[in-house]
């Protein structure tokens, strides 16, 4: 998976204010809240607010009418030297792409046509690429600009964190940044709403744990976390214990604990892989996986994964569901979706 830091989108963001606007954006990549964040400011230096509801368009990809926003990019603004043609979620586009590749490589220089483009998939994985995305990208990338967006590491995701409350007037140490992390998850646009409800309750100076357990509440802030730093190999009846606490309490929804398993056994993964780091969870965590064989993690990882799938996609209970992702993962056994293992456990 790409990943990008802080460096590359402070630059990417102050070039926008010194080149020239370009007709034509491609923005992809997993990080999309980025990616909105940047197709925002792209908009506002185009076109002026109160020029807005006439040179304005914003479509999505499993709505859009290609040949109505094309003839709309075909076409010249009103009382204005541009007009902004937004097109969210690209990668739900149905049918051919063959008129928007075309409008790319012939752009209206009046027109200023933004894309985002998500590469994961609902279940976060690397989604599948249209027939004819290679076209457009070349074509953008010819008369326009292509920007990747990647997800942030986890130092600088930690130093996102400081950063966006900083702007909140909310002082935040690492520490605190990284407890918000592990209960809210990587999600930009989940930590933004958590900094906003801090926001409203935080009076100034320097955010506690206190703080954010008002906010947040102790229990949620810590019970997922605490389920998961307990995993170890092998049958443990305290965690499922602890498990069925969480989701009959409701301190926390099964897709969340699901996420934030995957999430753990992923960095689990990529320490086991050799990959290196700093800080708090780090050590936390290369403290774990010599602990783990291989193939237990990546046994944990496809049983999270069907679990995970199974949760969108079919109306067993979710609390069976998760069950039996973490029982068939302690026993070292594999989950089958299609013989009904999941529903058996």
């Amino acid at each position: 998976m790409v990943k990008a830091n802080l460096t590359y989108y402070r630059k990417i963001f102050n070039d926008l204010d010194k080149r020239e606007l370009s007709n034509l954006y491609l923005l992809h990549g997993p990080e999309y809240y980025i990616m909105e964040e940047m197709a925002g400011k792209i908009s506002s230096s185009t076109v002026p607010d109160d020029l807005k509801s006439f040179n304005m368009t914003l479509a999505y990809g499993a709505e859009v009418d290609m040949d109505e926003f094309v003839r709309t990019a075909r076409s010249f603004p009103f009382l204005s030297e541009k007009r902004v043609l937004l097109l969210k979620e690209m990668e739900r586009l149905r049918g051919s792409w063959k008129n928007l590749v075309s409008y790319c490589e012939d752009p209206t220089p009046s027109s200023v046509v933004i894309m985002l483009f998500n590469t994961l998939d609902e279940s976060g994985r690397r989604g599948k690429q249209p027939r004819d995305y290679k076209r457009l990208e070349a074509a953008v990338k010819a008369r326009g600009q292509v920007l990747t967006f990647g997800k942030l590491a986890e130092r600088e995701l930690v130093q996102w964190v400081i950063q966006k409350a900083r702007r909140m007037s909310i002082e935040m140490t690492p520490d605190t940044a990284e407890v918000l992390l592990r209960s809210v998850g990587e999600n930009l646009f989940e930590i933004k709403n958590e900094l906003e409800k801090l926001s409203l309750y935080f009076d100034g100076g320097c955010l506690e744990r206190d703080d954010l357990a008002r906010v947040i509440g102790s229990y949620r802030m810590d019970s997922v976390f605490d389920l998961i730093n307990g995993i170890q190999p092998g049958m443990n009846r305290g965690i499922l214990t602890a498990l069925a606490r969480i989701i009959n309490t409701g301190a926390e929804r099964p897709s969340v604990v699901i996420y934030h398993t995957i999430r753990h056994f992923l960095a689990l993964l990529r320490i086991k892989a050799g990959a290196g780091g700093g800080g708090y969870i780090y050590k936390r965590l290369k403290e774990k996986v010599d602990r783990f064989e291989l193939k237990e993690i990546l046994l944990w990882l496809e049983n999270l994964r069907i679990a995970d799938i199974t949760l969108k996609s079919v109306s067993f209970p979710e609390e069976t569901v998760v069950m039996g992702a973490f029982i068939h993962s302690m026993a070292g056994e594999l989950l089958d979706s299609q013989s009904g293992s999941i529903s058996a456990a």
